[in-house]
């Protein structure tokens, strides 16, 4: 992150700098995509104020604050534009971990488990998905479909302990699969 420091009616001495640059280290833990900072300090008789102008990729954060004491007016800008960073950051943040979604009630996927086959697989499967199974009854996954906009859910049978797919016919109805083992 490039960073611009401007004082106004007053010499910028290295301390400043350096706590200013301290002071700006905190942003990039909210948000990696920071392009430039600009910090504006100025003193006029007894009232030192502090603006801070930080440049994202798509947004501008903008924090001014005064105060008798120059490094409390920087410590009270930094504080704000942290407070802007960390409220961007919550807002824009994915809701969902990447590593499991919910498909309904009580069932899960996991899209970054590692699956090991013996054959090849074919270049035609896009995705492959690692279920795991909770135990439900063909009602309970009817009710629990119809809560969902999902075609179809797949669960293990609380009834006979069988691997079972229930899914929504183009007629309205509910068609079941189960496995058998040999």
């Amino acid at each position: 992150m490039q960073l611009h420091i401007t004082a106004r009616h007053l010499k910028l001495t290295t301390a400043i700098n350096d706590y200013v640059q301290k002071k700006l280290e905190k942003a990039k833990r909210f948000l990696d995509h920071l392009i430039s900072a600009q910090v504006i300090l100025d003193v006029s008789k007894q009232r030192h104020s502090a603006e801070v102008i930080i440049h994202a990729a798509g947004h501008t954060f903008t924090a001014k604050e005064e105060s008798a004491d120059l490094y409390a007016a920087i410590d009270l800008a930094s504080e704000n534009m942290d407070e802007q960073l960390r409220r961007y950051k919550d807002r824009h943040r994915e809701r969902r971990p990447q590593s499991r979604r919910t498909v309904g009630r009580g069932q899960t996927w996991a899209t970054d488990a590692t699956i090991s086959l013996a054959d090849p697989v074919d270049p035609r499967v896009s995705s492959m998905r690692v279920l795991k199974l909770l135990p439900c009854t063909v009602n309970e996954a009817i009710s629990a479909m119809d809560n969902s906009d999902s075609a179809h859910w797949i669960f293990l049978n609380r009834d006979n302990q069988r691997v079972t797919v229930v899914y929504r016919k183009p007629d309205k109805t509910f068609g079941v699969v189960e496995s058998i083992s040999k």
